[in-house]
Protein backbone atom coordinates (compact mmCIF):
# COMPACT_ATOMS: atom_id res chain seq x y z
CA UNK A 1 0.00 0.00 0.00
CA UNK A 2 1.32 3.46 -0.85
CA UNK A 3 2.20 5.63 2.16
CA UNK A 4 0.86 9.05 2.93
CA UNK A 5 -2.88 8.62 3.28
CA UNK A 6 -4.25 9.81 6.60
CA UNK A 7 -6.32 7.26 8.54
CA UNK A 8 -8.12 8.72 11.52
CA UNK A 9 -10.96 6.40 12.47
CA UNK A 10 -13.53 3.89 11.36
CA UNK A 11 -16.96 3.37 12.83
CA UNK A 12 -19.25 0.43 12.15
CA UNK A 13 -22.78 1.50 12.95
CA UNK A 14 -24.84 -1.60 12.33
CA UNK A 15 -26.99 -2.92 9.53
CA UNK A 16 -29.34 -0.96 7.37
CA UNK A 17 -32.91 -1.56 8.44
CA UNK A 18 -34.77 -4.16 6.46
CA UNK A 19 -36.60 -2.53 3.59
CA UNK A 20 -34.56 0.70 3.69
CA UNK A 21 -34.13 2.04 0.18
CA UNK A 22 -31.06 3.61 -1.36
CA UNK A 23 -30.19 5.35 -4.59
CA UNK A 24 -29.52 2.85 -7.30
CA UNK A 25 -26.72 2.83 -9.83
CA UNK A 26 -28.10 4.55 -12.90
CA UNK A 27 -25.89 2.50 -15.17
CA UNK A 28 -27.05 -0.74 -13.57
CA UNK A 29 -30.73 -0.03 -13.01
CA UNK A 30 -31.71 -0.96 -16.54
CA UNK A 31 -31.09 -4.60 -15.70
CA UNK A 32 -34.39 -6.45 -15.54
CA UNK A 33 -33.12 -9.04 -13.07
CA UNK A 34 -30.36 -9.73 -10.58
CA UNK A 35 -28.94 -12.69 -8.72
CA UNK A 36 -31.94 -14.33 -7.11
CA UNK A 37 -30.36 -14.53 -3.67
CA UNK A 38 -28.91 -11.01 -3.76
CA UNK A 39 -31.06 -9.34 -1.10
CA UNK A 40 -28.63 -8.26 1.65
CA UNK A 41 -28.93 -9.98 5.02
CA UNK A 42 -30.78 -8.02 7.69
CA UNK A 43 -28.71 -9.21 10.65
CA UNK A 44 -25.86 -6.70 10.74
CA UNK A 45 -24.15 -6.19 13.89
CA UNK A 46 -21.84 -3.96 15.81
CA UNK A 47 -20.18 -0.71 16.70
CA UNK A 48 -16.40 -0.36 16.60
CA UNK A 49 -13.58 2.11 16.40
CA UNK A 50 -10.03 2.02 15.10
CA UNK A 51 -8.71 2.25 18.63
CA UNK A 52 -9.29 -1.34 19.56
CA UNK A 53 -12.77 -2.43 18.50
CA UNK A 54 -13.45 -5.53 16.47
CA UNK A 55 -15.55 -6.25 13.43
CA UNK A 56 -18.46 -8.62 13.98
CA UNK A 57 -19.46 -11.28 11.47
CA UNK A 58 -22.30 -10.18 9.21
CA UNK A 59 -23.22 -7.09 7.28
CA UNK A 60 -21.87 -3.80 8.61
CA UNK A 61 -22.53 -0.22 7.57
CA UNK A 62 -19.11 1.44 7.79
CA UNK A 63 -17.88 5.04 8.02
CA UNK A 64 -14.24 6.08 7.58
CA UNK A 65 -12.52 9.39 8.18
CA UNK A 66 -10.26 10.02 5.20
CA UNK A 67 -8.36 13.30 5.57
CA UNK A 68 -11.32 14.85 7.35
CA UNK A 69 -13.97 13.59 4.92
CA UNK A 70 -16.42 10.89 5.98
CA UNK A 71 -16.45 8.00 3.52
CA UNK A 72 -18.97 5.19 3.75
CA UNK A 73 -19.72 1.69 2.51
CA UNK A 74 -20.88 -1.79 3.41
CA UNK A 75 -18.49 -4.44 4.75
CA UNK A 76 -19.60 -8.06 4.98
CA UNK A 77 -17.57 -10.21 7.36
CA UNK A 78 -17.71 -14.04 7.24
CA UNK A 79 -18.14 -16.21 10.29
CA UNK A 80 -15.24 -17.49 12.34
CA UNK A 81 -12.58 -19.39 10.44
CA UNK A 82 -9.18 -20.80 11.25
CA UNK A 83 -7.79 -19.51 7.95
CA UNK A 84 -7.13 -15.94 6.74
CA UNK A 85 -9.98 -14.70 4.54
CA UNK A 86 -9.94 -13.58 0.91
CA UNK A 87 -10.80 -9.91 0.42
CA UNK A 88 -12.93 -8.48 -2.41
CA UNK A 89 -13.59 -4.80 -3.13
CA UNK A 90 -16.57 -4.15 -5.44
CA UNK A 91 -17.04 -0.63 -6.84
CA UNK A 92 -20.37 0.63 -8.17
CA UNK A 93 -20.85 2.60 -11.38
CA UNK A 94 -21.47 6.32 -11.83
CA UNK A 95 -24.51 7.51 -9.91
CA UNK A 96 -24.65 4.42 -7.71
CA UNK A 97 -24.02 3.34 -4.13
CA UNK A 98 -22.36 0.39 -2.49
CA UNK A 99 -25.77 -1.03 -1.53
CA UNK A 100 -26.77 -1.17 -5.19
CA UNK A 101 -23.58 -3.04 -6.09
CA UNK A 102 -24.22 -5.34 -3.13
CA UNK A 103 -27.72 -6.23 -4.30
CA UNK A 104 -26.67 -6.89 -7.85
CA UNK A 105 -23.52 -8.90 -7.19
CA UNK A 106 -24.03 -10.71 -3.84
CA UNK A 107 -20.36 -11.68 -3.70
CA UNK A 108 -20.67 -12.75 -0.05
CA UNK A 109 -23.45 -15.18 -0.96
CA UNK A 110 -21.36 -16.66 -3.75
CA UNK A 111 -18.16 -16.75 -1.67
CA UNK A 112 -19.12 -17.06 2.02
CA UNK A 113 -15.49 -17.26 3.17
CA UNK A 114 -14.61 -13.85 1.74
CA UNK A 115 -14.61 -10.40 3.31
CA UNK A 116 -16.49 -8.21 0.84
CA UNK A 117 -16.40 -4.41 0.73
CA UNK A 118 -18.93 -2.29 -1.19
CA UNK A 119 -17.69 1.31 -0.90
CA UNK A 120 -19.67 4.46 -1.76
CA UNK A 121 -18.30 7.00 -4.21
CA UNK A 122 -18.57 10.78 -3.86
CA UNK A 123 -19.98 13.46 -6.14
CA UNK A 124 -17.50 15.38 -8.26
CA UNK A 125 -16.33 13.04 -11.01
CA UNK A 126 -17.69 14.21 -14.37
CA UNK A 127 -18.92 11.30 -16.48
CA UNK A 128 -20.55 10.79 -19.85
CA UNK A 129 -24.02 10.69 -18.28
CA UNK A 130 -23.18 13.37 -15.67
CA UNK A 131 -21.19 16.20 -17.25
CA UNK A 132 -21.58 18.44 -14.18
CA UNK A 133 -20.35 15.80 -11.73
CA UNK A 134 -23.36 16.02 -9.42
CA UNK A 135 -23.73 12.27 -8.94
CA UNK A 136 -21.57 9.77 -7.11
CA UNK A 137 -18.54 8.31 -8.82
CA UNK A 138 -14.86 7.49 -8.71
CA UNK A 139 -11.66 9.10 -9.91
CA UNK A 140 -10.29 7.67 -13.14
CA UNK A 141 -7.04 9.63 -13.44
CA UNK A 142 -4.07 9.81 -11.12
CA UNK A 143 -4.24 13.09 -9.22
CA UNK A 144 -7.95 13.70 -9.88
CA UNK A 145 -9.69 15.31 -6.88
CA UNK A 146 -6.53 15.01 -4.84
CA UNK A 147 -6.52 11.22 -5.23
CA UNK A 148 -9.36 11.08 -2.70
CA UNK A 149 -10.50 7.62 -3.83
CA UNK A 150 -7.04 6.08 -3.78
CA UNK A 151 -6.75 7.43 -0.23
CA UNK A 152 -10.14 5.91 0.61
CA UNK A 153 -8.99 2.51 -0.63
CA UNK A 154 -5.75 2.80 1.36
CA UNK A 155 -7.69 3.70 4.50
CA UNK A 156 -10.13 0.80 4.13
CA UNK A 157 -7.35 -1.68 3.45
CA UNK A 158 -5.29 -0.50 6.43
CA UNK A 159 -8.31 -0.68 8.76
CA UNK A 160 -9.28 -4.16 7.63
CA UNK A 161 -5.73 -5.46 7.90
CA UNK A 162 -5.38 -4.04 11.39
CA UNK A 163 -8.45 -5.86 12.73
CA UNK A 164 -9.04 -8.94 10.61
CA UNK A 165 -7.11 -11.96 9.44
CA UNK A 166 -6.79 -11.35 5.70
CA UNK A 167 -5.03 -13.59 3.20
CA UNK A 168 -2.48 -11.25 1.60
CA UNK A 169 -2.27 -13.63 -1.36
CA UNK A 170 -5.99 -13.29 -2.18
CA UNK A 171 -7.14 -9.67 -2.47
CA UNK A 172 -9.26 -8.69 -5.48
CA UNK A 173 -10.96 -5.68 -7.03
CA UNK A 174 -13.95 -5.55 -9.34
CA UNK A 175 -16.01 -2.66 -10.65
CA UNK A 176 -18.85 -1.73 -12.94
CA UNK A 177 -18.61 1.10 -15.49
CA UNK A 178 -16.97 4.12 -13.82
CA UNK A 179 -16.16 1.81 -10.88
CA UNK A 180 -14.44 -0.52 -13.33
CA UNK A 181 -12.11 2.23 -14.51
CA UNK A 182 -11.30 3.02 -10.88
CA UNK A 183 -10.55 -0.68 -10.32
CA UNK A 184 -8.12 -0.43 -13.24
CA UNK A 185 -6.48 2.61 -11.65
CA UNK A 186 -6.14 0.65 -8.42
CA UNK A 187 -4.39 -2.19 -10.20
CA UNK A 188 -2.04 0.31 -11.79
CA UNK A 189 -1.25 2.18 -8.56
CA UNK A 190 -1.79 -0.45 -5.84
CA UNK A 191 -1.23 -3.66 -7.78
CA UNK A 192 1.40 -5.02 -5.40
CA UNK A 193 -1.48 -6.11 -3.13
CA UNK A 194 -4.02 -7.18 -5.79
CA UNK A 195 -4.21 -10.77 -7.04
CA UNK A 196 -6.73 -10.36 -9.91
CA UNK A 197 -9.27 -7.90 -11.29
CA UNK A 198 -12.74 -7.98 -12.84
CA UNK A 199 -13.86 -5.20 -15.19
CA UNK A 200 -17.56 -4.99 -16.01
CA UNK A 201 -18.86 -2.74 -18.80
CA UNK A 202 -15.67 -0.65 -19.05
CA UNK A 203 -12.28 -2.13 -19.78
CA UNK A 204 -8.77 -1.11 -18.70
CA UNK A 205 -7.57 1.81 -20.85
CA UNK A 206 -4.37 1.48 -22.83
CA UNK A 207 -2.72 4.24 -20.76
CA UNK A 208 -2.97 2.02 -17.68
CA UNK A 209 -2.41 -1.39 -19.24
CA UNK A 210 0.97 -0.28 -20.53
CA UNK A 211 2.36 0.12 -17.01
CA UNK A 212 0.13 -2.29 -15.06
CA UNK A 213 1.61 -5.18 -13.13
CA UNK A 214 0.69 -8.47 -14.76
CA UNK A 215 -2.39 -9.86 -13.02
CA UNK A 216 -5.12 -12.23 -14.18
CA UNK A 217 -8.07 -10.28 -15.63
CA UNK A 218 -11.77 -10.91 -16.15
CA UNK A 219 -13.59 -8.67 -18.63
CA UNK A 220 -17.35 -8.56 -19.26
CA UNK A 221 -18.85 -6.44 -22.02
CA UNK A 222 -22.16 -6.19 -23.83
CA UNK A 223 -22.30 -5.94 -27.60
CA UNK A 224 -25.24 -3.50 -27.35
CA UNK A 225 -23.78 -1.27 -24.63
CA UNK A 226 -25.04 2.28 -25.27
CA UNK A 227 -22.94 3.88 -22.50
CA UNK A 228 -19.49 2.42 -23.19
CA UNK A 229 -19.66 1.06 -26.77
CA UNK A 230 -18.51 -2.48 -27.34
CA UNK A 231 -16.21 -1.33 -30.16
CA UNK A 232 -14.37 0.77 -27.59
CA UNK A 233 -14.22 -1.91 -24.92
CA UNK A 234 -12.97 -4.68 -27.19
CA UNK A 235 -9.82 -2.69 -28.02
CA UNK A 236 -8.47 -3.58 -24.58
CA UNK A 237 -8.60 -7.33 -25.24
CA UNK A 238 -5.51 -7.65 -27.49
CA UNK A 239 -3.60 -5.32 -25.19
CA UNK A 240 -4.45 -7.52 -22.21
CA UNK A 241 -3.55 -10.65 -24.20
CA UNK A 242 -0.14 -9.17 -24.89
CA UNK A 243 0.27 -8.04 -21.27
CA UNK A 244 -0.50 -11.48 -19.85
CA UNK A 245 1.31 -13.45 -22.54
CA UNK A 246 -1.73 -15.54 -23.42
CA UNK A 247 -1.82 -18.09 -26.19
CA UNK A 248 -5.10 -17.65 -28.14
CA UNK A 249 -4.60 -21.07 -29.67
CA UNK A 250 -5.09 -22.63 -26.23
CA UNK A 251 -8.30 -20.75 -25.51
CA UNK A 252 -11.40 -22.58 -24.36
CA UNK A 253 -14.87 -21.26 -25.10
CA UNK A 254 -18.02 -22.09 -23.11
CA UNK A 255 -21.03 -20.13 -24.28
CA UNK A 256 -20.12 -16.44 -24.08
CA UNK A 257 -17.09 -17.12 -21.89
CA UNK A 258 -13.61 -17.31 -23.42
CA UNK A 259 -10.65 -18.33 -21.23
CA UNK A 260 -7.07 -17.85 -22.41
CA UNK A 261 -4.16 -19.15 -20.32
CA UNK A 262 -1.10 -16.94 -20.02
CA UNK A 263 2.42 -17.17 -18.70
CA UNK A 264 3.21 -18.12 -15.07
CA UNK A 265 -0.37 -19.13 -14.28
CA UNK A 266 -1.96 -15.88 -15.52
CA UNK A 267 -5.30 -15.96 -17.29
CA UNK A 268 -7.53 -13.67 -19.32
CA UNK A 269 -11.27 -14.36 -19.34
CA UNK A 270 -13.66 -12.40 -21.54
CA UNK A 271 -17.44 -12.64 -21.29
CA UNK A 272 -19.00 -10.97 -24.33
CA UNK A 273 -22.79 -11.11 -24.06
CA UNK A 274 -25.56 -9.88 -26.35
CA UNK A 275 -26.81 -7.16 -24.03
CA UNK A 276 -26.32 -3.62 -22.78
CA UNK A 277 -24.48 -1.79 -20.04
CA UNK A 278 -25.95 -3.77 -17.14
CA UNK A 279 -24.14 -7.11 -16.76
CA UNK A 280 -26.41 -10.17 -16.82
CA UNK A 281 -27.04 -11.91 -13.48
CA UNK A 282 -24.68 -14.81 -14.15
CA UNK A 283 -21.61 -12.54 -14.24
CA UNK A 284 -20.94 -12.25 -10.47
CA UNK A 285 -20.63 -16.03 -10.12
CA UNK A 286 -18.24 -16.15 -13.07
CA UNK A 287 -16.16 -13.45 -11.37
CA UNK A 288 -16.08 -15.33 -8.07
CA UNK A 289 -15.11 -18.59 -9.79
CA UNK A 290 -12.33 -16.67 -11.57
CA UNK A 291 -11.06 -15.04 -8.38
CA UNK A 292 -11.01 -18.35 -6.53
CA UNK A 293 -8.51 -19.73 -9.06
CA UNK A 294 -5.98 -16.93 -8.84
CA UNK A 295 -3.58 -15.76 -6.15
CA UNK A 296 -0.98 -13.03 -6.01
CA UNK A 297 1.87 -15.52 -5.84
CA UNK A 298 0.47 -18.05 -8.31
CA UNK A 299 -0.96 -15.93 -11.11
Amino acid sequence: MRPGCRFAAIVIVGALAAGCSSAGDSTQSRSSSSTSSSAPPSTATTATSASGGTYAPGRNDAAFDVAGITRTGVIVIPGASSRPAPLVFAFHGHGGKGTGMERRSNIEGLWPDAIVVYPDGLVGHKGKTDPEGVRTGWQTQLGEDGDRDLAFYDTMLAALRSQLSIDSDRAYVMGHSNGSVFASLLLNQRGDAIAATANLSAQPPARLLASDPSRSMFMAMGTNDAVVPYDTQKRSVPLAEQKLGVDPNRATVTGYLRAEPGRRGLELQTYVYPGGHAPPPEVPKLVVDFFRRHTLSGG
